[in-house]
């Protein structure tokens, strides 16, 4: 008997997108709206200003320690600073003038922002203490996205499959739920996990900023900073739990229909790791995996490892 190749099934990306942006609202709500509610509520109460340089005070750009101006300075704020009598110190890389030799108006305006600044900075740590991960992921789902994803899959596999060898292949509605609720209460787990760890790292860094006497600009960036990392967290979580699920449903549809064998398919690209090269186009059994890391010695088909985008071309005897 000859051995024949059928079509691989090949998801939209849409999936992925889909469950991406449910992570990143779910991080996004959870663990920075509180935070930045805390820095706007704090930001109301700053005073009005009547000066380029209070005005970059009140706004963070520019801030007052230890007998010196630092920040951002424009040429509007570095001609009043003249002005003043105050020049450049380059060492300090600053405007250097004692508090009581500067003007009243400013130094109440210099107080008034160090006391809204500690507030706004105390409000952050508590925002960050009330974060309850649990209980917002109690709210969290995705039965629904991967319902629609083994649907997409039930579809290709018909028109990739079914009707080449003749074969209905019905998964049923309970063996869909058990699919479907494990992998998306298993990537709950890898968002608490995620979560909780990034809670501690932003109430250490908040607390690091505060005690380091940065002001609210440099606030914003760590809260920036750390938005970024879920962001990045958000798409690789998506990527691989959505191809996790694929391969173990193509491979659950491959196996009813009484396909065993496939041939491992790269995405012939520079991005393919080594063990994955040196695996494209040899055959495998969905059963007897391959060792896919030589390092550790870990066996899986197609899509399984983390970040893995190789498919798996499946083979009928004919």
């Amino acid at each position: 008997m000859k051995e024949k190749q059928l079509q691989p099934i090949i998801l939209s990306p849409k999936f992925d997108e889909e469950v991406e942006k449910e992570i990143l609202l779910f991080l996004s709500e959870t663990l920075f709206a509180p935070i930045i509610k805390q820095m706007e509520e704090t930001r109301k109460t700053y005073f009005n200003a009547k000066s380029s340089i209070e005005d970059a005070l009140k706004q963070g750009r520019i801030q007052y320690s230890h007998g010196v101006f630092k920040g951002n300075f424009n040429a509007e704020i570095t001609k009043e600073f003249r002005k003043l009598g105050m020049k450049f110190d380059s060492r300090m890389k600053g405007y250097r003038k004692e508090l009581t030799k500067l003007p009243i108006p400013m130094q109440v305006v210099i107080a008034q922002t160090e006391s809204n600044y500690q507030k706004m900075a105390q409000g952050m740590v508590d925002a960050i203490e009330t974060i309850d991960v649990n209980k917002e992921l109690e709210r969290l789902t995705f039965e629904g996205i991967f319902n629609d994803t083994v649907d997409q899959i039930d579809k290709e596999f018909n028109k990739t499959v079914a009707r080449k060898i003749g074969i209905a292949v019905d998964i049923t509605s309970n063996q869909r739920e058990v699919i479907t609720k494990g992998f998306s209460e298993n990537l709950k787990l890898f968002i608490k996990e995620f979560s909780d760890k990034e809670v501690l790292i932003l109430r250490e860094q908040v607390e690091k900023a505060v005690f380091s006497g940065i002001r609210a600009e440099s606030l914003q960036k760590v809260i920036q900073d750390r938005f970024g990392v879920s962001k990045h967290k958000a798409k690789f979580l998506a990527k691989q739990e959505l191809s996790l699920l694929t391969s173990k449903y193509k491979e659950a549809k491959y196996t009813e229909a009484g396909i065993s064998k496939y041939k491992w398919s790269t995405s012939k690209d520079v991005r393919v790791r080594q063990d994955h090269k040196d695996l494209n186009g040899k055959v495998f059994s969905f059963d007897d995996p391959p060792i896919e890391n030589r390092d550790t010695g870990a066996r899986a088909n197609p899509g399984e490892p983390f970040g893995c985008r190789c498919v798996a071309i499946p083979i009928i005897e004919v």
